[in-house]
């Protein structure tokens, strides 16, 4: 992928991450503040449809990112440039200082990560003690406005310790990224998990859809990560 193309992915998903709608050539000429022609920025949009990075719907000629373009996205996400806010350190650190044991002050840490992503969290302390708060956020998002979607979504929860169990072997104790089949939460949910505790025997996951602020998630979760 030429540079070109790679920088008008990111900004197609940058800005399909922020307004949850279909990203077409003129706004990524007027507002996105291109110095290439709209004819250009079409072509390029095309080539990556082809590809397989891109996608559209049928009611409109904005592109959205598929599978394909968020996995290439994050192999190019530049994740040791983190930047997190004082304020968003500040409410983790008290998170975990505000709980008279082990258990509440994860939980708290798993609200804190709840409140700052606006995503969901899961915390399993093993695969049969599983916690997670922060569903309605996600029942809250445009993604999940077809009812469908919604009663898969709430298997997945009902459901959570037996695919715990599956998902701990591939789980570090580094934040990562796991999306489409790479974990068992089903293709519409992104993940960013790791482990925790002594030798690893808990894991905390944070659990959004495709489009997520991956970049603003990971540093969550590497300040939680460094915390904990």
């Amino acid at each position: 992928m030429e540079s070109r193309q790679q920088d008008l992915l990111t900004l197609v998903i940058d800005n399909f991450v922020a307004t949850a709608e279909p990203v077409g050539s003129r706004f990524l000429v007027e507002k996105a503040g291109l110095d290439w022609s709209e004819a250009t920025v079409r072509n390029e949009l095309r080539w990556l449809e082809e590809q397989g990075y891109l996608t559209h719907p049928h009611t409109s000629a904005g592109r959205l990112p598929t599978l394909k373009g968020y996995q290439h996205y994050l192999r190019t996400l530049h994740l040791n440039e983190l930047n997190l806010a004082l304020k968003e350190s500040i409410a983790l650190e008290k998170a975990l200082q505000v709980a008279a044991d082990y258990e509440q002050a994860r939980k708290n840490m798993a609200k804190a990560l709840v409140a700052l992503s606006h995503e969901t969290i899961l915390v399993a302390f093993s695969p049969d003690l599983v916690y997670y708060t922060g569903l309605s956020n996600l029942f809250n998002k445009p993604d999940f406005a077809d009812q469908q979607l919604m009663a898969n979504v709430s298997v997945v929860f009902d459901r959570c310790e037996e695919f715990i169990a599956s998902f701990f072997d591939e789980v570090t104790d580094e934040p990562q990224f796991f999306l489409g089949d790479e974990h068992p939460f089903g293709e519409m949910l992104s993940i960013v998990s790791m482990r925790f505790g002594r030798n690893g025997e808990s894991l905390i996951a944070l659990l959004g859809p495709q489009r997520m602020d991956y970049k603003h998630n990971y540093e969550l979760m590497q300040k939680a990560r460094e915390l904990i």
